[in-house]
């Protein structure tokens, strides 16, 4: 059940009470009286992803780098000091909600862990900020709901980090397809061949690193002790912070696949397969899995592949020339597309065309723009886009997380005689078995078949159908709790 928690029905004014008890001085309502100068951008989460946003800011005409925001101290000094040497002067916080009491910021970045991301879009949104979230945009699907309402209920600009909506190459490649010249899209196919080596095995709690406010970086998430090596990073493979490979490059390409069908909503099914194989570690999510979304367009096929071609080979396998990328398979022919465009190839494999793009390049600069014309109509992946690719995340992982041990034969049973999820998933046995992964002593687990409604935001069927709703939602840690919106 999607439940309602103590901050569930929370307005805007009994928020700023809240914050303001805890220290907080907000700055409220639309902030738009700089924005006929330069656009006033802070950023959080400024480790990787968020550092490359800092470089892609300082290139964008009328903008003005005014803030860092990191819980790690000893990034964020140092992230300043690089700035400082350029001579750029920036204002520090570790705490993102002191960010956001800045008069002068009009727009926040937020790279942060995904267990961050929906609250902190919302405590920018309430304070009157716009917002470039990257994926996935939630870490649940309670949260996917929310942050879809979040930017027409605020007034706020929020464009989700998936880049690839502003790849030419894409956009012109499936407005060939939806001109009718490969006929009808019978499979489209999400490609993950990404190495993940082992995170390694610890015998007890880690100690946190001295730099790091360890309470704001676990933030919603429950303030466990460290059970891993590294606290950056590897949240990724543990539920309480990440969602998996499929969570982390998986929605770039999960939103290129549905945006390829046309379809505007999650579909009715969902069905995953796969495991953490081929060592024990501390992770937990999968780094093999093949996921059926059961689209009424045509399906979407989706595959991770965390290990490498063979034991032999430090390198991952390839589909179709693929590492990372979609393939939509139609009538006539097929559209291979990575990370800038891609090629039209006809019914017998022959190469016809090429669609260039530049891996989304113009990203940024559209959500610089929209901010400052205040038109979320302009933004290539508005929050709503964002929230149902995201979901699509949730959706394979819970199926995975109610699902249980199974042997091949029964999962080839499962899949009911589909043709190309019968050979994708033989593909995967001869990959595991090239890794000499034992199914016998690590079996792959079998996820539930379950059956999904937009209206109720829901799962109304299939195995474990229950315990997959519980799963929809966390139990939040005050105050960093993600309240139901409108």
């Amino acid at each position: 059940m999607l439940h309602n928690h103590p901050m569930s029905s929370l307005s805007r004014r009994s928020f700023l009470k809240l914050t303001a008890a805890a220290g907080a001085a907000w700055v409220c309502g639309p902030v738009w009286a700089g924005l006929a100068g330069d656009i006033r951008v802070g950023v959080a989460g400024i480790r990787n992803k968020g550092w490359s946003h800092v470089g892609q800011l300082r290139k964008i005409p009328g903008v003005r780098l005014v803030a860092l925001c990191d819980v790690d101290k000893e990034i964020l000094a140092g992230r300043v000091a690089e700035l400082d040497k350029e001579g750029v002067k920036v204002a520090a916080h570790a705490d993102f909600r002191r960010m956001l009491e800045m008069r002068d910021l009009d727009a926040v970045i937020i790279a942060t862990p995904n267990h961050q991301h929906t609250l902190q879009t919302l405590w920018a949104c309430q304070a009157g900020k716009d917002v470039y979230v990257e994926k996935p945009v939630s870490h649940n699907l309670f949260e996917s709901a929310q942050i879809a309402k979040m930017a027409d209920k605020y007034g706020r600009v929020v464009q989700a980090g998936m880049q690839k909506r502003s790849d030419q190459g894409h956009l012109d490649g499936f407005e060939f397809i939806r001109q009718g010249n490969l006929g009808k899209i019978k499979l489209v196919r999400g490609i993950c061949y990404r190495l993940r080596p082992s995170i390694g095995k610890v015998t007890g709690p880690q100690p946190i690193p001295a730099s790091v406010d360890y309470n704001l970086w676990c933030g919603p998430s429950p303030m466990s002790p460290l059970m891993r090596t590294r606290l950056h990073y590897d949240w990724h493979w543990d539920w309480a912070t990440g969602n998996g490979e499929i969570g982390n490059q998986g929605p770039h390409e999960l939103d290129i696949a549905r945006w390829a069908l046309g379809e505007k909503e999650m579909p009715a099914r969902v069905l995953s397969m796969g495991g953490r194989l081929g060592y024990s570690d501390d992770g937990q999510t999968p780094n093999t899995q093949l996921v059926f979304f059961d689209y009424p367009t045509a399906p979407i096929l989706f595959e991770v592949r965390g290990l490498p071609k063979s034991q032999q080979y430090g390198e991952s396998d390839a589909f179709r020339g693929l590492r990372v990328g979609v393939v939509v398979e139609c009538e006539n022919g097929s559209f291979v597309a990575g990370d800038s465009g891609g090629f039209i190839y006809d019914a017998q494999g022959n190469k016809l065309r090429k669609f260039s793009g530049d891996g989304g390049g113009r990203h940024m600069p559209n959500f610089i723009d929209a901010v400052r014309s205040h038109r979320p109509q302009e933004l290539y992946a508005p929050i709503r886009e964002g929230a149902i690719s995201n979901g699509l995340v949730h959706l394979a992982n819970l199926s995975h997380r109610v699902g249980a041990s199974a042997s091949p034969d029964a999962i080839n049973e499962k899949l009911g005689g589909h043709r190309e999820a019968g050979e994708a998933f033989a593909k995967i046995l001869t990959h595991l078995d090239a890794n000499a992964v034992d199914l016998k002593r690590t079996p792959l687990t079998l996820g539930a078949w379950l059956e999904w409604s937009n209206a109720q935001q829901r799962f109304t069927g299939g195995e474990g159908f229950e315990r997959a709703n519980e799963l929809l939602s966390r139990d939040y840690r005050a105050p960093f709790v993600v309240g139901k919106e409108g």
